[in-house]
């Protein structure tokens, strides 16, 4: 049984919004808070929006003139899903296909079938603004994220491009400000401790890269998956215009859909915070492949060690060595971080056949 959202997304909380934001604004109130925020009217004076605002046909020469015509990845639904990038029904794959084109002849197809009532779903994102619009970056710059990145790696662009999608609720590993051009979107945001009420999808297999939730937001089938219910009293939610931008941060579990028949946005994804030496996704991979299928006894062990050693809920696992001595629970130099490496490789090669364990065992063994 679906349920329309039509009445409880009235009943949502809305995402916060902010007006005037500068750097000192984003540092000390904006990002502390760990929520969603709306950076009203922040991009009115970009080129960018202004071209959208003249018209959908000014805003495709400004950026064919700026586009390296490098080909990108397109996915292309057609019209009977209604332009939700999800799953096939028998969950066996994915309802879109991918092409090849050029960014700005996407941009084209895109403006030439905004007049249809149903047109094939089309949507592109993730297209780095440095490798395939250099001028744009340098002619649409965000001067609070560049104060904010001062004395560190530059925030990552990227652009956004698509008709009236939605993208099924997802999180970013990164913090990010996704920066309105042209249409509107509607963000519905869920905290980060509502993972075990959105129902997950495959972690393997994803429209987009993350895993996302299987719940329709706009229509949620509240019997199949009743833990929803909860997810939505703690969620939030926001419709933003051109000229707008939200902040985003990482682990926030967001459903974006696009209302408008064009919609292109640029977004900002940096790392806030400590960062370790590989990517957390893949110890969790690693974990579900070594941990996930001991006995439950052995499970509740190798939990104790993890709190111990990795999420440190003792505080400092070892602070009777000295720190010289504290080897890969200290400070990591290239040296260990090498070895550790090293380590994960060889826990994967002994399941592998002799044929190719062999050889990446040898190569991971020091010359004398």
């Amino acid at each position: 049984m679906e349920t329309s959202n039509l009445l409880g997304r009235a009943a949502l909380a809305k995402t916060q919004e902010w007006h005037n934001v500068d750097v000192k604004m984003l540092r000390e109130e904006i990002i502390p808070r760990n929520r969603p925020a709306v950076l009203k009217g922040l991009l009115d004076h970009w080129p960018m929006v202004r071209a959208s605002a003249q018209s959908p046909e000014a805003l495709h020469d400004y950026v064919r003139d700026r586009d390296l015509s490098r080909p990108i990845k397109v996915m292309v639904g057609q019209p009977d899903i209604q332009g939700l990038y999800f799953y096939r029904d028998d969950m066996t794959g994915l309802n879109f296909e991918f092409a090849s084109r050029t960014f700005h002849s996407t941009l084209g197809t895109v403006l030439a079938n905004r007049s249809q009532s149903n047109p094939a779903a089309i949507y592109t994102g993730a297209i780095s603004v440095e490798e395939n619009f250099p001028q744009i970056g340098q002619e649409n710059t965000l001067d609070l994220m560049d104060q904010h990145r001062l004395d560190q790696p530059p925030a990552k662009t990227y652009l956004w491009l698509g008709n009236a999608i939605t993208m099924a609720t997802h999180y970013d590993n990164l913090d990010g400000i996704n920066c309105i051009v042209a249409g509107a979107k509607r963000f519905t945001f869920f905290p980060p401790d509502q993972l075990p009420n959105l129902y997950i999808g495959p972690l393997e297999l994803a429209p987009a890269g993350q895993p996302i939730s299987l719940v329709k937001v706009a229509a949620p089938d509240l019997e199949r998956y009743p833990r929803f219910a909860a997810a939505l009293s703690a969620a939030e939610t926001v419709d933003v215009e051109p000229g707008d931008a939200v902040f985003i941060p990482k682990w926030w579990w967001h459903n974006v859909e696009s209302l408008e028949p064009l919609n292109l946005s640029m977004n900002y994804w940096w790392f806030e915070g400590a960062r370790g030496g590989a990517e957390p996704f893949g110890a969790l991979v690693h974990g579900l492949l070594a941990v996930a299928p001991l006995p439950a006894e052995h499970r509740e062990l190798w939990r104790q060690m993890f709190d111990h050693y990795v999420f440190r809920t003792n505080g400092d696992p070892a602070p009777y060595l000295a720190p010289a001595r504290r080897g890969i629970l200290g400070p990591l130099f290239p040296e260990l971080r090498g070895f550790m490496r090293a380590q994960l490789i060889r826990s994967l090669a002994k399941q592998l056949p002799r044929h190719l364990r062999e050889p990446i065992l040898q190569l991971l063994t020091p010359k004398q």
